[in-house]
């Protein structure tokens, strides 16, 4: 609560009633503002249930995919496994005596979700063996003993047996099933709920890009049926956008999960607080600026405060000790691309490389090419085909256009590898939807590359000048939180289209026929 950047439009959103969703990259907050709603709300007497679906939730039977599991059993050992920790924070509430409800409601729920069917196969084998034999034999011999007559010995004799076995093997094997009555869970969850004397009930899940994605819209539907047609409950899910998986849709219409906007809002974008552009460019760097130095000053002043120490007394006490020169401050907002984890990584490790000294512009660059390089780029080691087009995207951007930004069509940026490298924080979508009045039918993402790619080459005749390149195109290389798409340049812009597919090929062409001098195709055009 003491860290959090109380940001007024955030908080109403967050305590908005409706049932809604956080989305925001990693590092953004998102698991910062659903504690923040669960402190507070918590404050106020209300009911709050706070699951993370990354350590509280799920087996290796239910995440990870076991062939002996179909989908479905997958997904309802999932969301008996969500049901258990509601299920027994509000149990626990009641033995507390916080809840006003018989524990008989509570284990009336626990025996709805936890049935379990088990499908027997039953084999039979019956055996029958039969066995027979038959002999005969003869003994004939003579006995002498000196001094007597010899003597004759003849006999005969015959044998036989039989047998007869029979007998019947049975094995049985059975499939152990889950299943939940949803009926029946909705209804004690509701009296348990209502009967509770806080005002409202709060359901945050954390986490929920970390669910397998085959499973979310199973979790979304159980979320839908047992509690968003209870008016006392406001559920809050933090999501990636671009790692989550609403709904499965039927073939007449009907669906399996939620629908996002109708039955489930998208309440805010965290990005949109510290990346995405604001009316002008004078507004954005006033935000961004405002933003960080709340940031770090919170955080700072916690620490302090935590260590015995006595915390700064203002934000421009804390900057003026910490940095050289505001610019060095500006250079942390500039390298961590709206990303506040990566902005209080940043100065941590600056503050290692200035040892006693204030931190200066070279102390956040040599941080922030370390981030860079042990965390971010390190990530990219199994999947070469996005190294491969980052490297391309590099080349042909900051190298041959001294720009770090570019454009790509709509629909292409939902590309499994143009997401892998946004959500591993290497590219940042800084703007969405633009349209030039030189061809109004085609929307493209506007798409920055992380400072870490090129921290190496500031200072050099090889640094990026602008945000898109061109000659007429203004500077804004020194403007903080640099973000804005100029929309008046269209002579910068239309040379920084990304051609997506034609990238791909060459990058095929290069990995397989290189050996053949096949050459790739222009990766960049105009409009």
């Amino acid at each position: 609560l003491d860290t959090y950047v109380n940001v007024e439009s955030l908080t109403n959103a967050l305590a908005a009633r409706d049932n809604g969703i956080v989305f925001g990259r990693r590092g953004t907050g998102k698991t910062h503002a659903l504690k923040y709603v669960a402190q507070i709300e918590r404050a106020k007497g209300n009911r709050v249930v706070y699951i993370d679906m990354e350590q509280d939730v799920g087996s290796t039977e239910g995440r990870y995919a076991d062939p002996a599991l179909s989908l479905s059993e997958r997904a309802t050992r999932l969301v008996v496994d969500v049901l258990g920790i509601v299920h027994s924070q509000m149990l626990d509430a009641a033995f507390e005596g916080s809840v006003d409800i018989q524990i008989g409601v509570l284990d009336r729920m626990l025996d709805h979700f936890q049935e379990v069917l088990v499908a027997r196969e039953t084999e039979q084998e019956d055996t029958r063996t039969d066995r027979s034999s038959e002999g005969s034999n003869t003994d004939l011999g003579v006995d002498w003993t000196p001094g007597r007559m010899p003597s004759m010995r003849v006999g005969t004799g015959s044998t036989s047996e039989a047998a007869r076995e029979a007998g019947v093997r049975t094995r049985q094997t059975g499939v152990v099933r889950h299943r939940i009555h949803f009926g029946g869970v909705t209804q004690s969850m509701r009296q348990a709920i209502e009967a509770d004397e806080a005002r409202r009930f709060w359901l945050l899940i954390d986490e929920w890009s970390s669910i397998p994605i085959e499973l979310q819209p199973y979790l979304a539907e159980m979320l839908r049926r047992l509690f968003f047609g209870i008016p006392k409950v406001s559920v809050r899910i933090a999501a990636i956008p671009h790692r989550s998986e609403w709904r499965i849709a039927g073939d007449r219409g009907d669906y399996i999960g939620v629908e996002v906007g109708a039955e489930l809002f998208p309440l805010l974008d965290l990005d949109e607080f510290v990346v995405f552009p604001a009316r002008n460019r004078e507004e954005q760097a006033r935000r961004s600026l405002s933003f960080f130095r709340a940031l770090l000053f919170r955080h700072i002043s916690t620490a302090l405060v935590g260590m015995g120490e006595e915390p700064p007394e203002s934000e421009d006490d804390l900057i003026g000790s910490l940095f050289t020169q505001v610019t060095s401050f500006q250079e942390v907002i500039r390298a961590a691309e709206g990303v506040p984890r990566d902005a209080l990584s940043i100065v941590g490790r600056a503050g290692l490389r200035a040892g006693g000294s204030k931190v200066a512009v070279a102390h956040v660059r040599e941080a922030a090419s370390q981030l860079y390089i042990t965390t971010k780029a390190t990530q990219l080691n199994g999947v070469p085909v996005a190294r491969a087009l980052l490297d391309r995207i590099v080349g042909d951007v900051i190298s041959g256009r001294k720009a770090r930004a570019f454009l790509i069509k709509q629909e292409q940026t939902p590309h499994p590898l143009i997401q892998q490298l946004v959500d591993d924080r290497i590219l940042h979508i800084i703007k969405r939807g633009w349209s030039g009045k030189d061809n109004p039918g085609e929307r493209y993402d506007v798409l920055q590359i992380d400072y870490g790619c090129y921290v190496h080459l500031l200072g050099t005749n090889a640094a990026p000048q602008s945000l898109l390149g061109g000659d007429d195109e203004e500077d804004f290389s020194t403007v903080i939180g640099d973000v804005v798409v100029p929309e008046d340049d269209y002579r910068a812009i239309r040379r920084a289209i990304l051609d997506l597919p034609t990238l791909l090929v060459n990058i095929d062409a290069d990995a397989g026929g290189a050996a053949h001098g096949i050459s790739g195709s222009p990766t960049f055009y105009e409009l």
